[in-house]
């Protein structure tokens, strides 16, 4: 690097531990204002806050690993959650009850949802295993892509004390300010981070001459056939991909938001700004910021066919195309994207520690100033357990698959408790646990040791996965119908307090009709299905127009547009006429 591009680092740097302090002193009025902001984030600062958090460092990393293994169809394990709690299920159905449900943490809900010792066994495991264990897990794998573009982009570095000198600025304006700190510095991680990946993708089309040139270099590393088939978007059903895919597209979507995006949803200002936070982030997330990752992946394959470790390709298109502070600003954006995912993570669990575990367990009275110290120690505390965690990983790619088999099948019991009156806290509780211990089970590391690996057949992800959702699932709904539903004080205050929808709730709709339902399941259906489209056709649109292929780009974007409209128009002129007849009211009842 040279001193331009030292420059353009350090700056950055600078500029996100001022806006660090700026915000402290908001950031630690409360609890709230730390972790959740007041519930004051409007919807583009939050859309753009979630943008930044789940593009973080590992991002290109995993992509690259997943297109040098599968080609463009591997990207699906990421396309494929447009259809979950991170996508349209997030947008159109998650996002008004989760605002409403004005938790602070995500384990909050059980509590809400339901009661007695099993209830409390539960939200203390949660806020261990998914705030704490699984936390730390995601940033090791995001600390694990800092080594491996460190190692390359930078060689004579000592790369342990490059990171310590990153999280160390990271924490700062986390620790001082909470998410506050977050959101403003992730505005500018966002702006940056967005450049630096087109600027990178801009370089590496310049490097291999284009399109056309891009396909004949695959061609000869791959033959004709190959390359094919790794440049669908769509994978053959004569690809070896197939069957994952179809995992990926029918079962492997189901679940909450992700923590990035169900932090902001409930920090957003209310409902309708959780609700179109959470579509922008989709859209921009899913639509966009993946083409830019896997044209330069692709570039990566071709540039270095003997590369052993193929994730270190696009550190290493960095170092080798890119001139003086261009590499500076790249590397920023990678900081930037880095920083944007380790700040909401450590601020995310520390919402865990503090909310679930400490105020509920340990101090449970204490100030909010008291609340927010130790919110501050959390953050630390779980910033040095992933660290711990970073050095057990050796692939960034393989850790995405390993935790999304770690919890195989409870997804399905996450998204079933808001939909069915009957799931109770013991269901969560065995979906848990045969998820985590089937999964165990059926891994390649721990079959090898027990000495069962080759017996079983060595099955593929895709079957491991199949299998575990399918035990999981039988067994949380037959220890569901063996067990007692939540008391019926703690159904009707859950169901007043998010307003479900009262499709799934029969018995509690027929004793509490007073109760605020949406009866609007169906209209929501078509905006899930109508949003899912759209964003597909945004997707493969832009796709299309990265391969020059600009007529059927042109189709599908207007068709996208045309999705968004025929979603978005009725619900804001549904919205539009509600105000409306408020303000009539309130004017009748003054005239009065």
């Amino acid at each position: 690097m040279t001193k331009i591009d030292i420059t353009i680092i350090a700056l950055y740097l600078l500029v996100t531990l001022v806006l660090g302090i700026f915000f402290s002193r908001r950031g630690t009025r409360s609890i709230q204002e730390f972790l959740v902001t007041g519930r004051r984030l409007p919807w583009w600062l939050a859309g753009m806050t979630m943008i930044a958090s789940a593009f973080a460092i590992d991002t290109p990393i995993g992509i690259t690993g997943m297109v040098a293994r599968h080609g463009i169809p591997g990207v699906w394990y990421a396309w494929s959650f447009v259809l979950g709690g991170a996508g349209m299920l997030g947008a159109f159905v998650f996002s008004a009850m989760l605002r409403r449900s004005e938790i602070i943490s995500p384990a909050e809900i059980v509590a809400l949802r339901y009661d007695g010792s099993a209830a409390t066994a539960l939200r203390a495991f949660k806020a261990v295993y998914f705030g704490i264990i699984a936390n730390a897990v995601t940033l090791g794998w995001i600390i694990k892509a800092v080594w491996t573009i460190a190692g390359v982009a930078v060689p004579d570095v000592n790369r342990d004390l490059l990171l310590a000198v990153i999280l160390t600025f990271t924490l700062s304006y986390t620790a001082a300010s909470g998410l506050w700190g977050i959101a403003a510095t992730d505005f500018i991680q966002f702006i940056i981070g967005s450049i630096g990946s087109i600027t990178l993708a801009w370089f590496a089309w310049e490097h291999i001459g284009g399109i056309d040139h891009l396909v004949d270099g695959l061609t000869q590393r791959y033959g004709a056939a190959e390359t094919a088939m790794r440049l669908r978007f769509v994978p053959s059903v004569a690809s070896p991909f197939f069957v994952t895919f179809l995992v990926f597209l029918t079962l492997k979507w189901w679940g909450n938001p992700p923590p990035a995006v169900l932090q902001r949803i409930i920090a957003s200002r209310n409902e309708h700004h959780a609700a179109k936070a959470t579509f922008f982030f989709a859209l921009v997330a899913f639509g966009f910021n993946y083409w830019p990752m896997i044209f330069v992946a692709l570039v990566s394959l071709v540039t270095y066919p003997d590369l052993v470790g193929a994730e270190a390709g696009y550190a290493m298109l960095i170092v080798d195309i890119l001139p003086a502070g261009v590499l500076g600003m790249m590397l920023a954006s990678l900081i930037a994207a880095f920083m944007s995912t380790v700040d909401t993570h450590i601020n995310y669990g520390a919402s865990y520690m503090v909310n679930d575990l400490y105020r509920r367990f340990i101090v449970r009275n204490a100030s909010g100033k008291h609340y927010v110290r130790a919110a501050q120690v959390s953050t630390v505390l779980m910033l040095g357990i992933a660290v711990l965690f970073a050095y057990s990983m050796d692939s960034v790619s393989r850790a995405w698959y390993f935790m999304s088999m770690l919890t195989a099948g409870y997804g399905i019991v996450m998204v079933a408790r808001w939909f069915w009156w009957r799931v109770n806290a013991k269901a969560e509780i065995a979906a848990l646990a045969v998820s985590g211990t089937g999964s165990t089970l059926l891994s390649p590391r721990f079959a090898r040791w027990a000495g069962y690996w080759e017996a079983i057949g060595e099955p593929g992800w895709a079957t491991r996965f199949l299998v575990t959702v399918s035990v999981c699932t039988a067994m949380w709904v037959t220890v569901t119908l063996l067990t007692r539903p939540a008391s019926e004080k703690t159904l009707e205050r859950f169901c007043r307090k998010v307003k479900p929808f009262a499709v799934g709730w029969g018995p509690v709709v027929r004793a509490h009709p007073d109760i605020e339902w949406n009866r609007r399941f169906g209209r929501v259906c078509l905006q899930w299905a109508g949003g899912t489209a759209a964003l597909f056709c945004f997707c493969f649109g832009i796709g299309h127009l990265m391969f020059l292929r600009f007529t059927i780009a042109a189709i599908l974007l207007a068709c996208a547009i045309g999705l968004i409209a025929l979603v978005f128009i009725p619900y804001y002129t549904r919205q539009a006429g509600v105000k409306t007849n408020a303000a009539a009211t309130d004017v009748s009842v003054d005239s009065d």
